[in-house]
């Protein structure tokens, strides 16, 4: 099984810099289907597990700044 290290690999693009998410799980879901011989479905589930655990794309916040209210006259 791949490990870690190896899937946190296939987000970085050949000058280093980050791949987007979307880039970087099908990267990861290719790699395991095609050289790890995973199943599709555990792959996606491995992929989406990694790309949480590696934290690399922070979710926004649910925080939200408050409308200001105009005093009626």
């Amino acid at each position: 099984m791949a490990d870690q290290e190896l899937l946190r690999g296939l987000c970085y693009d050949e000058r280093g810099g980050l791949k987007t998410k979307g880039e970087c799980r099908a990267a990861m879901i290719n790699h395991l289907i095609l050289e790890e011989m995973v199943d599709i479905d555990d792959a996606e589930d491995l992929a989406d597990k990694t790309l949480r655990d590696l934290n690399l794309w922070p979710e926004p916040t649910a925080e939200t700044p408050a409308p200001e209210t105009k005093p009626q006259a």
